[in-house]
């Protein structure tokens, strides 16, 4: 594959590593040169580590690019983008498209920084790990933008001076660069590395397995991409069961769970600590006083299509949203004992006839109002009278800042990519095993079938709220046809006879826009995607 420039986001390296230095040990290099110091082990290290941290650039802002417009939220605050929420508007000036596409470029221009002093610095044990840890995080960032926008520019050397045109390389040729380069990575790194959060052998893995997943659905995919996949993310798996309750994967500093595959970090017990993401921020309801310790605004509202998706025991759900409201918020966090409890969610017959019992339990339940589920649990004008997404919380207050790490791959999600992909491949007695440890653990009854809605399904209910829904629907060809039934804003949209998907000519806006000032600042003739030409 030929090399090629980065995008015109690409700026010079220093100024881009200097954007990570928050992450970084802070020291005075005096006057030490660039190559002096990234010629030693130390300094290395620290651009490997700035890679690893420029990933957060990525996922901090409020994850709107990453779940709205789908089937399992909408939009109920003016601040979620309307584009984002419904299509219909959905333009080259998105500033969370823009975000997206400049932040993926400039952590690739780290990671390239990384890969050209690699042969600069000293030997060390670790070196060819650290190559191997750089080029799959490079790869990553790839498959985010060809899923995210298709045919993309490619760079594989490091830029060091402005370029002012750029080509667009096909999506087929931009799927097998990834696929090279993590197919390297799996044959260098360990199976399990001494520091929590670093790349290794089953990270890789998983997301090779998700990357040929997902070609498999591309008209350019090949035949034997889902049983690839298949045999990749049984081998992620490692013969490794689903040990641990659902609820504990999130609970407060347990981030480093044995279920976390691969994680960006931010918790004290993480390698890369420090900074913050807005990934509790969005699913409200409405919390926003001064001792509550979060801040939440009801914007991405959950569907009625999402509350009700889980069976009776199935622990998901409780795993998932918060069925109480204490005063403080956080009190359910740091002190459960304690805190009293403002409202509670029942949501099952059994949880209903037993309400009585519930309050009886302890003293902080006395004047609990009990709100079961109803049509108001759905209703976007309810502020605050809803359970609480709960995955990420966050802790702010005088005495804990806690950040809680975002998980980029764990093993329940192995085990849905190993079900899908043996679905496709044709052998279904497979995809019913892996979905059946999936559900198992979740306390849900056991299938004898599954087909791509149900695999669909259970990964709403399993991954609900960590990023994944809006690649999921786009991967499998399901955007148009869920949104338009369970979405209320795109829904609406169709009831009126307007399709908000339509684009320019005829085209659907399937993939994202090519942010407009990429455009305006190219030199030549740079094409839009065709929905937004």
């Amino acid at each position: 594959m030929k090399n090629l420039k980065l995008k015109i986001y690409t700026v010079f390296a220093a100024l881009l590593f200097a954007g990570c230095a928050d992450f970084l040990e802070e020291e005075n290099l005096g006057n030490t040169t660039a190559e002096n110091y990234y010629g030693t082990q130390k300094g290395y290290e620290s651009l490997v580590n700035a890679a690893y941290a420029s990933i957060r650039d990525i996922y901090e802002p409020t994850p709107y690019v990453f779940c709205a417009g789908t089937d399992l939220f909408f939009s109920a605050h003016q601040e979620v983008p309307l584009g984002l929420a419904s299509y219909q508007t959905l333009t080259p000036s998105n500033g969370q498209v823009e975000h997206l596409f400049k932040n993926l470029y400039e952590s690739i221009q780290i990671n390239n920084l990384a890969l050209d002093y690699a042969d600069k610095t000293e030997d060390f044990p670790e070196l060819e790990t650290r190559i191997a840890e750089l080029k799959f995080i490079r790869a990553y960032l790839y498959f985010l933008l060809v899923q995210n926008f298709g045919d993309v520019s490619m760079v594989v050397d490091l830029v060091s001076e402005p370029i002012t045109h750029f080509e667009r390389e096909p999506a087929s040729e931009v799927y097998q660069f990834i696929i090279d380069e993590m197919e390297e990575a799996i044959t260098v790194l360990p199976t399990t590395q001494p520091e929590f959060g670093r790349v290794n052998k089953r990270v890789a893995q998983h997301m090779l397995a998700k990357v040929y997943l997902t070609r498999g659905y591309e008209s350019f995919g090949l035949q034997t991409d889902f049983s690839t996949a298949a045999q990749l993310a049984d081998a992620a798996i490692g013969g490794q069961g689903l040990n641990l309750d659902f609820e504990d994967l999130f609970v407060y500093e347990n981030d480093n769970n044995e279920e976390v595959l691969w994680s960006i970090q931010y918790s004290d017990g993480s390698t890369k600590q420090g900074g913050a993401h807005n990934w509790d921020y969005p699913w409200g309801p409405l919390i926003q006083g001064s001792n509550d310790g979060v801040n939440k605004k009801n914007a991405l509202h959950p569907t009625e299509y999402l509350f009700t998706l889980f069976e009776d025991n199935d622990t998901r759900f409780e795993g998932t949203f918060l069925n109480i409201l204490t005063s403080p918020y956080v009190g359910y966090i740091l002190d459960p004992e304690n805190s009293p409890v403002n409202y509670y969610y029942p949501r099952t017959a059994a949880q209903l006839a037993d309400t009585a019992n519930w309050r009886a339990a302890s003293p902080m339940r006395a004047n609990t109002i009990i709100s079961p589920i109803d049509p108001h649990w759905w209703d976007g004008l309810n502020q605050e009278d809803y359970p609480s997404l709960r995955k990420f919380d966050r802790v702010r207050t005088v005495e804990v800042q806690y950040t809680h790490d975002l998980y980029l791959a764990r093993l329940g999600e192995t085990y849905l990519i190993a079900a899908e992909a043996y679905l496709q491949a044709g052998n279904s007695s497979n995809a019913v095993a892996r979905i059946n440890t999936v559900r198992q653990r979740a306390g849900a009854s056991l299938v004898s079938s599954v087909d791509l809605d149900f695999i669909l399904e259970e990964r709403a209910r399993e991954l609900v709220g960590e990023g994944f829904r809006w690649l999921d629907l786009k991967r499998t060809g399901k955007l148009m046809e869920y949104t338009k039934v369970r979405n209320p804003d795109i829904k609406s949209l169709f009831n009126s006879g307007i399709d908000p998907f339509l684009g320019a000519n005829g085209n659907y806006k399937i993939l994202r826009p090519i942010p407009l000032s990429a455009i305006a600042l190219d030199s030549g003739d740079y094409p839009q995607n065709p929905a937004y030409q």
